[in-house]
Protein backbone atom coordinates (compact mmCIF):
# COMPACT_ATOMS: atom_id res chain seq x y z
CA UNK A 1 0.00 0.00 0.00
CA UNK A 2 1.50 3.65 -1.15
CA UNK A 3 2.32 6.23 1.56
CA UNK A 4 -0.43 7.94 0.09
CA UNK A 5 -2.88 5.59 0.72
CA UNK A 6 -1.79 4.41 4.41
CA UNK A 7 -2.07 8.02 5.73
CA UNK A 8 -5.89 9.08 3.65
CA UNK A 9 -7.23 5.43 6.02
CA UNK A 10 -5.20 6.50 8.94
CA UNK A 11 -6.35 9.78 9.31
CA UNK A 12 -9.96 8.64 8.18
CA UNK A 13 -10.16 6.33 10.94
CA UNK A 14 -8.30 8.13 13.97
CA UNK A 15 -8.93 12.09 13.31
CA UNK A 16 -12.38 11.08 12.62
CA UNK A 17 -13.59 12.92 10.05
CA UNK A 18 -16.46 13.78 11.43
CA UNK A 19 -11.83 -12.65 17.16
CA UNK A 20 -13.57 -12.36 20.38
CA UNK A 21 -16.63 -15.01 20.87
CA UNK A 22 -19.16 -13.55 18.49
CA UNK A 23 -22.95 -13.12 20.17
CA UNK A 24 -25.59 -15.46 18.27
CA UNK A 25 -26.67 -14.38 14.63
CA UNK A 26 -29.77 -13.02 13.70
CA UNK A 27 -32.28 -16.19 13.29
CA UNK A 28 -35.84 -16.51 11.98
CA UNK A 29 -37.78 -14.75 14.05
CA UNK A 30 -38.88 -16.66 17.26
CA UNK A 31 -42.24 -16.38 18.39
CA UNK A 32 -43.71 -13.61 20.32
CA UNK A 33 -41.29 -11.00 18.30
CA UNK A 34 -43.45 -7.85 17.01
CA UNK A 35 -43.76 -5.05 15.19
CA UNK A 36 -44.42 -2.40 17.28
CA UNK A 37 -43.31 1.04 16.76
CA UNK A 38 -40.89 2.55 18.82
CA UNK A 39 -41.69 5.90 20.14
CA UNK A 40 -39.40 7.62 17.78
CA UNK A 41 -35.74 6.70 17.96
CA UNK A 42 -34.89 5.11 21.34
CA UNK A 43 -32.21 4.29 23.57
CA UNK A 44 -30.57 0.99 24.34
CA UNK A 45 -28.45 -1.03 26.82
CA UNK A 46 -26.10 -4.29 25.80
CA UNK A 47 -23.48 -4.14 28.99
CA UNK A 48 -21.92 -0.76 28.82
CA UNK A 49 -22.77 -0.22 25.70
CA UNK A 50 -25.24 1.29 23.97
CA UNK A 51 -27.54 1.68 20.58
CA UNK A 52 -30.10 3.26 19.15
CA UNK A 53 -33.08 2.52 17.46
CA UNK A 54 -35.95 3.42 15.33
CA UNK A 55 -39.08 1.45 14.59
CA UNK A 56 -41.64 2.75 12.17
CA UNK A 57 -45.39 3.13 12.39
CA UNK A 58 -46.95 0.76 9.54
CA UNK A 59 -44.23 -1.71 9.45
CA UNK A 60 -46.20 -5.13 7.47
CA UNK A 61 -44.58 -8.62 8.44
CA UNK A 62 -44.28 -10.99 9.23
CA UNK A 63 -40.81 -10.15 8.90
CA UNK A 64 -38.83 -6.82 8.18
CA UNK A 65 -35.61 -5.32 6.98
CA UNK A 66 -32.85 -4.16 9.24
CA UNK A 67 -30.27 -1.28 8.82
CA UNK A 68 -27.15 -0.37 11.34
CA UNK A 69 -25.80 2.43 10.27
CA UNK A 70 -22.54 3.35 11.68
CA UNK A 71 -21.30 6.73 12.64
CA UNK A 72 -17.64 8.40 11.91
CA UNK A 73 -15.05 8.99 14.38
CA UNK A 74 -15.63 11.68 17.09
CA UNK A 75 -19.22 11.73 16.17
CA UNK A 76 -22.62 10.00 17.98
CA UNK A 77 -25.25 7.86 16.70
CA UNK A 78 -27.24 10.47 17.18
CA UNK A 79 -25.75 12.45 15.05
CA UNK A 80 -25.37 9.91 11.99
CA UNK A 81 -29.27 9.57 12.17
CA UNK A 82 -29.45 13.42 11.82
CA UNK A 83 -26.77 13.74 8.32
CA UNK A 84 -27.56 10.36 7.20
CA UNK A 85 -31.47 10.86 7.30
CA UNK A 86 -31.78 6.82 7.42
CA UNK A 87 -34.63 7.25 10.11
CA UNK A 88 -37.30 9.16 7.69
CA UNK A 89 -36.64 6.90 4.73
CA UNK A 90 -36.71 3.74 6.95
CA UNK A 91 -40.15 4.52 8.05
CA UNK A 92 -40.92 5.82 4.03
CA UNK A 93 -39.44 2.10 2.85
CA UNK A 94 -40.31 -0.02 5.95
CA UNK A 95 -37.56 -0.95 7.76
CA UNK A 96 -35.73 -0.94 11.44
CA UNK A 97 -32.57 1.32 11.82
CA UNK A 98 -30.57 1.41 14.66
CA UNK A 99 -27.08 3.59 15.26
CA UNK A 100 -24.68 1.54 17.16
CA UNK A 101 -22.64 3.75 19.56
CA UNK A 102 -18.34 2.94 19.47
CA UNK A 103 -16.79 3.22 22.93
CA UNK A 104 -15.03 6.40 24.09
CA UNK A 105 -11.81 7.15 23.63
CA UNK A 106 -9.55 10.08 22.64
CA UNK A 107 -11.06 10.48 19.87
CA UNK A 108 -14.39 11.04 20.82
CA UNK A 109 -15.64 7.93 20.26
CA UNK A 110 -14.00 5.17 17.63
CA UNK A 111 -15.15 2.04 15.71
CA UNK A 112 -11.82 -0.14 15.60
CA UNK A 113 -11.96 -2.28 12.41
CA UNK A 114 -8.69 -3.14 12.08
CA UNK A 115 -7.75 -5.09 15.14
CA UNK A 116 -7.55 -9.04 15.41
CA UNK A 117 -9.47 -8.83 18.84
CA UNK A 118 -11.76 -5.68 18.32
CA UNK A 119 -14.59 -5.65 20.42
CA UNK A 120 -16.83 -3.95 18.11
CA UNK A 121 -17.40 -6.90 15.79
CA UNK A 122 -18.99 -8.86 18.43
CA UNK A 123 -21.04 -5.94 19.85
CA UNK A 124 -22.37 -5.58 16.29
CA UNK A 125 -23.60 -8.87 16.33
CA UNK A 126 -24.77 -8.28 19.71
CA UNK A 127 -27.14 -5.38 18.39
CA UNK A 128 -28.47 -7.52 15.58
CA UNK A 129 -28.83 -9.89 18.09
CA UNK A 130 -30.91 -8.04 20.73
CA UNK A 131 -33.48 -6.05 17.80
CA UNK A 132 -34.42 -9.60 16.75
CA UNK A 133 -34.81 -10.76 20.09
CA UNK A 134 -37.61 -7.83 20.16
CA UNK A 135 -38.91 -7.31 16.76
CA UNK A 136 -39.63 -9.29 13.55
CA UNK A 137 -36.02 -8.91 11.80
CA UNK A 138 -35.61 -10.68 8.50
CA UNK A 139 -32.49 -12.59 9.17
CA UNK A 140 -31.73 -12.55 5.59
CA UNK A 141 -31.88 -9.01 5.50
CA UNK A 142 -29.78 -7.56 7.98
CA UNK A 143 -27.41 -4.84 6.28
CA UNK A 144 -24.98 -2.07 7.48
CA UNK A 145 -23.94 0.99 6.04
CA UNK A 146 -21.06 3.65 7.45
CA UNK A 147 -19.33 6.95 6.86
CA UNK A 148 -15.93 7.59 7.62
CA UNK A 149 -14.62 5.48 10.18
CA UNK A 150 -17.85 4.00 10.18
CA UNK A 151 -17.11 3.29 6.72
CA UNK A 152 -14.21 1.59 7.37
CA UNK A 153 -16.35 -0.45 10.22
CA UNK A 154 -19.10 -1.62 7.90
CA UNK A 155 -16.56 -3.09 5.23
CA UNK A 156 -14.71 -5.44 8.47
CA UNK A 157 -18.19 -6.43 9.23
CA UNK A 158 -18.51 -7.62 5.16
CA UNK A 159 -14.99 -9.23 6.28
CA UNK A 160 -15.87 -11.03 9.83
CA UNK A 161 -19.53 -11.01 10.16
CA UNK A 162 -21.11 -12.20 6.42
CA UNK A 163 -22.97 -14.72 8.02
CA UNK A 164 -24.78 -11.90 9.47
CA UNK A 165 -24.52 -9.17 7.29
CA UNK A 166 -26.26 -9.76 3.62
CA UNK A 167 -24.55 -6.93 2.27
CA UNK A 168 -22.79 -3.76 2.98
CA UNK A 169 -22.06 0.14 2.38
CA UNK A 170 -19.26 2.34 2.82
CA UNK A 171 -19.38 6.05 2.35
CA UNK A 172 -16.09 7.77 2.62
CA UNK A 173 -14.21 5.27 3.89
CA UNK A 174 -11.39 2.95 3.92
CA UNK A 175 -9.98 -0.58 3.83
CA UNK A 176 -10.38 -2.66 7.10
CA UNK A 177 -7.03 -3.76 6.24
CA UNK A 178 -4.82 -1.35 6.93
CA UNK A 179 -0.58 -2.64 6.07
CA UNK A 180 1.75 -3.90 8.35
CA UNK A 181 -1.06 -4.33 11.37
CA UNK A 182 -4.78 -4.73 10.36
CA UNK A 183 -6.41 -8.44 10.46
CA UNK A 184 -6.64 -9.36 6.60
CA UNK A 185 -9.96 -9.51 5.17
CA UNK A 186 -11.64 -13.47 4.74
CA UNK A 187 -15.11 -13.21 4.74
CA UNK A 188 -16.49 -16.79 4.69
CA UNK A 189 -18.49 -16.20 1.41
CA UNK A 190 -18.56 -13.51 -1.54
CA UNK A 191 -20.56 -10.57 -0.11
CA UNK A 192 -22.01 -7.24 -1.89
CA UNK A 193 -20.26 -4.70 -0.94
CA UNK A 194 -20.51 -0.70 -2.05
CA UNK A 195 -17.75 1.91 -1.97
CA UNK A 196 -18.89 5.52 -2.18
CA UNK A 197 -16.79 8.50 -2.04
CA UNK A 198 -17.38 12.05 -2.74
CA UNK A 199 -15.23 13.70 -5.68
CA UNK A 200 -13.51 15.96 -3.59
CA UNK A 201 -12.84 14.11 -0.41
CA UNK A 202 -9.26 12.86 0.60
CA UNK A 203 -10.61 9.25 0.94
CA UNK A 204 -11.26 9.32 -3.34
CA UNK A 205 -7.31 8.82 -3.10
CA UNK A 206 -8.03 5.25 -1.44
CA UNK A 207 -10.73 4.19 -3.28
CA UNK A 208 -9.18 2.57 -6.57
CA UNK A 209 -7.34 0.60 -3.89
CA UNK A 210 -9.76 -0.27 -1.72
CA UNK A 211 -12.35 -1.51 -4.31
CA UNK A 212 -9.49 -3.43 -6.34
CA UNK A 213 -9.30 -4.86 -3.03
CA UNK A 214 -12.53 -6.57 -2.89
CA UNK A 215 -12.25 -7.33 -6.38
CA UNK A 216 -9.46 -9.97 -4.73
CA UNK A 217 -11.83 -10.71 -2.20
CA UNK A 218 -15.24 -11.70 -4.10
CA UNK A 219 -13.77 -12.99 -7.24
CA UNK A 220 -14.91 -10.17 -9.74
CA UNK A 221 -14.55 -9.74 -13.26
CA UNK A 222 -11.83 -7.22 -14.28
CA UNK A 223 -14.10 -5.53 -16.97
CA UNK A 224 -17.02 -3.17 -14.86
CA UNK A 225 -20.27 -1.66 -16.36
CA UNK A 226 -19.40 2.21 -15.89
CA UNK A 227 -22.14 4.62 -16.18
CA UNK A 228 -22.62 8.34 -15.19
CA UNK A 229 -25.52 10.16 -14.15
CA UNK A 230 -26.23 13.77 -12.53
CA UNK A 231 -25.30 12.91 -9.11
CA UNK A 232 -22.04 11.37 -9.91
CA UNK A 233 -20.17 7.71 -11.67
CA UNK A 234 -20.06 4.67 -10.75
CA UNK A 235 -18.50 1.13 -11.85
CA UNK A 236 -20.04 -1.86 -10.88
CA UNK A 237 -18.75 -5.44 -10.95
CA UNK A 238 -20.00 -9.33 -11.16
CA UNK A 239 -18.27 -10.95 -8.46
CA UNK A 240 -18.42 -14.64 -7.81
CA UNK A 241 -21.88 -15.87 -6.08
CA UNK A 242 -24.14 -13.75 -7.97
CA UNK A 243 -22.67 -10.90 -6.04
CA UNK A 244 -21.83 -7.17 -6.55
CA UNK A 245 -18.88 -4.93 -6.21
CA UNK A 246 -19.65 -1.18 -6.50
CA UNK A 247 -17.01 1.65 -6.68
CA UNK A 248 -19.30 5.04 -7.30
CA UNK A 249 -17.63 8.56 -6.99
CA UNK A 250 -19.84 10.87 -6.02
CA UNK A 251 -20.25 14.35 -7.79
CA UNK A 252 -19.33 17.68 -6.13
CA UNK A 253 -18.68 16.95 -2.83
CA UNK A 254 -16.65 15.79 0.06
CA UNK A 255 -16.83 13.79 3.03
CA UNK A 256 -19.72 15.12 4.04
CA UNK A 257 -22.72 13.39 3.78
CA UNK A 258 -24.72 14.80 0.65
CA UNK A 259 -27.56 17.36 0.98
CA UNK A 260 -31.06 17.35 -0.69
CA UNK A 261 -31.60 15.62 -3.69
CA UNK A 262 -28.52 14.39 -3.57
CA UNK A 263 -28.54 12.97 -0.30
CA UNK A 264 -32.02 11.67 -1.48
CA UNK A 265 -30.23 9.98 -4.32
CA UNK A 266 -27.76 8.31 -2.01
CA UNK A 267 -29.75 6.35 0.01
CA UNK A 268 -31.96 5.15 -2.63
CA UNK A 269 -28.75 3.78 -4.10
CA UNK A 270 -27.62 2.62 -1.37
CA UNK A 271 -31.08 0.46 -0.03
CA UNK A 272 -31.48 -0.43 -3.99
CA UNK A 273 -28.00 -1.96 -3.85
CA UNK A 274 -28.77 -3.59 -0.23
CA UNK A 275 -31.99 -4.95 -0.86
CA UNK A 276 -30.69 -7.01 -4.10
CA UNK A 277 -28.57 -8.46 -2.04
CA UNK A 278 -30.36 -10.65 0.39
CA UNK A 279 -28.27 -13.10 2.30
CA UNK A 280 -28.32 -16.34 0.28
Amino acid sequence: MGSRIRVTVIVCALAGCVAAMAAPSASAAEAGCTLTPTAGTVTKTIGSRTYLVNVPAGLSGPQVPLLLSLHGAGSTGAQDEYFTGWTPFAAAHGFIVAYPQARPSQYSGAWDPYSADSADVGFLRDVVADISAHWCVDPRRVYADGWSNGAVMSQREACDAADLFAAVTSYGGGTPTLAEFAKPCQPSRAISVALFAGQYDFTYAGLAENASEWRQVDGCSSNPAHTTDTYGSQDAYSCAGGTTLLARVVANTSHNWPFGAQAEDQRNRMWSFLTANPLP
